[in-house]
C-alpha cells in the first residue's frame, strides 16, 4: 500500500504544481473544471445518485462553475453559510443527519462546496502574487495536516469528535496549529513578498490559525458524508490515495476562506 501511495502522488504531484504554478489564468479555469467534474462525479456517490446521474451531476457542476466566475462574493458568501452549517452537523452527527442525508440535500451541498472552492483558486491565480499566494495556502493545509497527524500520534489522548472520525484528537489540533503558524510565517520570509492587504503580523498570525482550523472542519466534514455512505474513499482513483475528495477535502472549506479575507482586506486598502 506505501508504495502505491508513493508512485501514485509522483504522478500526481507534477501535474498538480504545474498545473497551481505554470499554466495561464485562462488555462487554468479549465484546469480547475476537469478537477471540479471528476469531483462532482464522486460527490454524487454520497448522494446515492445512478451512474448517469452522476454524470448528469458532475455536469451541471461544472457548467455552473464555468458561468458563474464573476459571481465571487456571492459564491463566498453561500460558502461562508455552509461551512457554519457544517460545523454544527459534525458536532451533532450522527444525531442531526436524517436532516441532510436526502439526495436534493446533499447534492445543494455539493454545489456550495465545491464551487467556491474553485472561483476562491481561480481568484487567488489571477493575482500579482499568485504563486506566494497559492503556494501559502497549500502549505498552511499541508502543515496544519501533517502537524496534527505527528503530534496527534505522539501526545494525542482527548479524541476530537469520535462518532465523525476516531483518529483525530484535540492535542493533534493544537499542534497542527501551531505547525501551520510556524510554516505560514516561515513562507512569507522565503517567498517573494505579497501585497499588504491591510494584514499585519497580527492579521496574518490569525489567518494562519482560522485555515488551521477550517481546513480541519473540511475533512472531518468529508469524513463525516463517508460515514454516512458506508464508505472508506470518495473512489478508486488515485490507487493508494482513495478519490480527489480524499485529496482535497481540506481545501474545499480553507480555500474560501482564504480568498475572502484576502478578497476583502484587498477592497479596504
Amino acid at each position: 500500500m506505501l508504495k502505491t501511495r508513493i508512485l501514485t502522488a509522483l504522478v500526481i504531484a507534477p501535474i498538480a504544481l504545474w498545473g497551481l504554478f505554470y499554466l495561464s489564468a485562462p488555462n487554468f479555469k479549465w484546469f480547475l473544471l476537469v478537477i471540479l467534474l471528476v469531483s462532482g462525479w464522486e460527490w454524487a456517490n454520497f448522494a446515492r445518485f445512478q451512474p448517469l446521474g452522476r454524470v448528469v451531476y458532475a455536469s451541471v457542476l461544472g457548467a455552473l462553475f464555468f458561468v458563474s466566475s464573476d459571481l465571487l462574493a456571492l459564491w463566498l458568501g453561500a460558502a461562508m453559510v455552509w461551512w457554519i452549517i457544517a460545523l454544527w452537523l459534525i458536532v451533532k452527527y450522527p444525531v442531526q443527519s436524517a436532516r441532510w442525508q436526502r439526495p436534493d440535500v446533499i447534492g445543494l451541498i455539493g454545489i456550495v462546496t465545491l464551487i467556491p472552492c474553485g472561483l476562491s483558486l481561480l481568484w487567488l491565480k489571477a493575482q500579482s502574487d499568485a504563486a506566494t499566494l497559492v503556494l501559502l495556502l497549500f502549505i498552511l493545509i499541508w502543515a496544519a495536516d501533517i502537524g496534527a497527524y505527528f503530534v496527534g500520534r505522539r501526545f494525542g489522548q482527548k479524541k476530537l469528535l469520535p462518532n465523525v472520525s476516531p483518529g483525530k484528537s484535540v492535542e493533534g489540533l493544537a499542534g497542527g496549529l501551531v505547525i501551520a503558524v510556524i510554516a505560514g510565517f516561515g513562507t512569507l520570509q522565503m517567498m517573494p513578498p505579497v501585497d499588504g492587504r491591510g494584514l499585519g503580523q497580527g492579521g496574518w498570525l490569525l489567518l494562519f490559525v482560522g485555515i488551521g482550523l477550517i481546513s480541519v472542519l473540511g475533512d472531518l466534514t468529508l469524513s463525516m458524508f463517508k460515514r454516512s455512505r458506508g464508505i472508506k474513499d470518495s473512489s478508486q482513483l488515485l490507487p493508494g490515495h482513495g478519490g480527489f475528495l480524499d485529496r482535497l477535502d481540506s481545501l474545499f472549506s480553507a480555500a474560501p476562506v482564504y480568498c475572502g479575507v484576502l478578497y476583502l482586506t484587498d477592497s479596504l486598502v
